[in-house]
């Protein structure tokens, strides 16, 4: 009958190759996601839902057989020790799962986001060339960072200038030349919109 270190030795190895498979799959996504290399769809599902659990969990159970490895060899692994890994990984593991799957940054600010998304605004001004300009959804949708074209994006109704951030007029599986409000928030907070600049707003 195999002894407990013998299953831990293969949960480590396994979790090594796992976590390998895990971060070159996640790499090819990104770029499947962003260069065209896979199909868009596939390389999303990958990226944001399957591949980021996998390798915390692997990366949780390499890491920690790793640490008790290295303590027994210190000779500082006792019951103290054991449940101090335990409850650090445990935490680890558990945050990353809220955070992926529960933690929806716009929810959780709720009126304060809100009112800081209005201050925000306030600070935005238009330039002369830009203050007339009104886009319909087919008149944003040819500024989509292809063929020369720049790259705009509508948030919050207003059209922004985000040639510097689509490449190939994709941004983290978005295309560029839409109203991009919903996905942008998952990803980013209002601030960073600061940096670039407005060029209209997008009509209702």
């Amino acid at each position: 009958m195999k002894d407990l270190n013998w299953w831990i030795l293969k949960i480590y190895r396994f979790s090594a190759f796992v976590l390998l498979v895990s971060l070159v799959l996640y790499i090819v996504s990104g770029y499947g996601m962003t260069k065209g290399l896979l199909d868009d769809g596939a390389s999303k599902w990958l990226h944001l839902n399957l591949l980021p659990i996998i390798i915390a969990v692997a990366f949780t159970g390499h890491v920690s057989i790793a640490m008790r490895i290295t303590m027994m060899r210190l000779k500082i692994w006792n019951k103290v020790t054991a449940a101090m890994l335990i409850l650090v990984f445990a935490l680890f593991l558990g945050g990353f799962i809220y955070i992926e799957y529960f933690y929806n940054p716009v929810n959780a600010n709720g009126r304060a986001a809100q009112r800081q998304s209005q201050n925000i605004e306030k600070t935005v001004v238009l330039d002369d060339s830009s203050a007339e300009k009104v886009f319909t959804a087919e008149e944003l949708a040819q500024y989509n960072g292809l063929n020369g074209m720049p790259a705009y994006a509508a948030i919050d109704g207003i059209v922004y200038d985000l040639s510097g951030v689509f490449t190939d007029g994709m941004h983290n599986g978005i295309p560029a030349g839409q109203d991009n409000t919903e996905a942008f928030y998952i990803k980013h907070m209002k601030e960073i919109l600061l940096k670039h600049p407005v060029v209209g707003k997008l009509t209702e």
